[in-house]
């Protein structure tokens, strides 16, 4: 132990904590995703291309037209550059901050880790509200991010969330409980989704982004005064005590220093699953309603609720389908993340295969176990690592989770913007099925890695603080 204590707390209290500020963050982030890339590509069609208003109305009141879609091939080329500058802000600068927070986490604690990026975020939101009221250039709509996720953004919520369960749960209690931590994560995404396109339609962008201003408002008085401390004898340390360079040397050496115990090469392979993931899926998000736009004529509203609705069946699926396969059958960590990957693998061809509506939703229902990924990956980190590196660790891993769709969005826009609609399979999405593929032989590597480890215990190295 180190003189940083932990307070558990029973398990269901500690998921019903947690939720609420994580789902009207997640919430607050998929109402204004797609009516941000939308506001984008109309301001692209009016500033960038000197189009005038009324063909630009177009792209909004009629986007399956034969008139609008010619209109949007012009569009979309610029409009994916503005979109892949604000993606490498929102992950580069997270990425960076994300080295330090662990470390800072474990001496000041988790809730003003939660509180910095929810105060974030909710200056994120209104600036863009204040934006959409006026006609101005797209890329100012990039600048409010700066500020946003200097303080790590989602990647800190998530690192201060995931530390503060494994402060307080057992082992064998913390995978159930990362998946409930997800599908807080999936029920604002899927809330979002759905109330997008009627606020949307009423109210205008401005509306949307308030409403996401607001939940970040309530989110951030709700950590405040209910949200517990799980650090006991946590420092009272400014923000200036955040980026200090010795963290960035603790880190790694925590990472990379061999002891028995701290199962390496399990938790190295387990972070290089969830970058590659992280490459994919947001590489997949940068291009996904671009591609559903000029492949299927789908607007706002229809994507929206398509993807709402594959969410919302994809939260019950991955908790039914880990609590069968880990408390009922009694399969591994590693089986039930071979399984997610597969069906990841499903998705990902039929997506390439799409030509029509019902084959992009048979894709979202094969990939509906997908999301169970994410959580089991993180359990197996938090069980191959001492108690005492855990935030360290975490932290590492988020970092270049974050980091990673900074290959990826270039990668999947660059092949999407030369390869684009009516190419048939979409090379786009034949990418991933190859990712997904490795990623399941990487997943039987770490299988046998731990089984060969299963006997080992945490002993300190010689001088390591106790």
């Amino acid at each position: 132990m180190t003189d940083t204590e932990i307070a558990p707390e029973p398990f269901r209290g500690r998921f019903f904590i947690l939720g609420p500020p994580v789902a009207l963050l997640l919430f607050g982030q998929a109402l204004t995703g797609t009516v941000l890339t939308d506001l984008i590509l109309y301001r692209t069609c009016l500033f960038s291309l000197n189009i005038n208003l009324t063909e630009c109305n177009i792209l909004r009141t009629n986007a399956s037209s034969p008139e609008a879609i010619i209109l949007e091939a012009k569009v979309q080329p610029y409009a994916s550059m503005i979109l892949l500058a604000k993606s490498i802000i929102e992950n580069l600068l997270p990425a960076i901050a994300s080295l330090f927070l662990g470390s800072w986490s474990d001496r000041a604690g988790r809730r003003p880790l939660l509180l910095l990026s929810l105060a974030g975020f909710t200056m994120l939101h209104v600036s863009h509200a204040l934006i959409s009221i006026w006609d101005m250039n797209p890329w100012y709509l990039v600048i409010p991010s700066v500020p946003a996720f200097s303080f790590g953004g989602v990647c800190a919520i998530m690192i201060a969330a995931m530390c503060h369960i494994s402060d307080s749960t057992t082992e064998k209690e913390r995978t159930m409980l990362m998946t409930w931590l997800q599908a807080s994560v999936f029920l604002g995404i899927i809330l979002g989704r759905f109330i997008t396109p009627l606020i949307f339609n009423s109210y205008g962008y401005t509306a949307v982004f308030g409403t996401s201003a607001i939940c970040c408002i309530v989110a951030l008085i709700y950590t405040f005064f209910i949200v517990p401390e799980t650090v006991r004898d946590a420092s009272k340390e400014s923000i200036r005590g955040l980026f200090r360079i010795s963290a960035i040397r603790e880190l790694f050496i925590t990472a990379f220093q061999r002891r028995d115990g701290f199962q390496r090469s399990v938790v190295w392979l387990s972070i290089f699953t969830l970058t590659l993931t992280g490459l994919i899926f947001q590489g997949e998000t940068s291009i996904e309603f671009l591609f559903t736009r000029a492949r299927l004529g789908w607007d706002v509203q229809h994507y929206s609720y398509v993807n709402g609705i594959g969410y919302m069946l994809s939260m019950p699926c991955m908790i039914i389908g880990i609590a069968l396969f880990s408390r009922v059958l009694g399969f591994s960590d590693t089986l039930i993340s071979g399984i997610a990957f597969a069906a990841c693998l499903g998705s990902a061809l039929t997506e390439a295969l799409t030509t029509k509506s019902w084959h992009l939703y048979l894709a979202y229902g094969i990939g509906f176990f997908g999301g169970a990924m994410e959580p089991v990956m993180r359990s197996i980190i938090s069980k191959s690592v001492p108690a005492k590196d855990i935030g360290k660790v975490l932290s590492l891993t988020n970092s270049l989770q974050t980091l990673s769709p900074l290959a990826g969005a270039p990668l999947y826009t660059l092949i999407y913007s030369n390869y684009l609609p009516p190419i048939y399979p979409s090379p786009v999405y034949l990418i991933s099925a190859s990712f997904f593929a490795t990623l399941i032989l990487v997943t039987a590597c770490i299988g046998i890695l731990i089984r060969k480890s299963r006997d080992t215990s945490y002993v300190p190295v010689v001088g390591e603080d106790n």
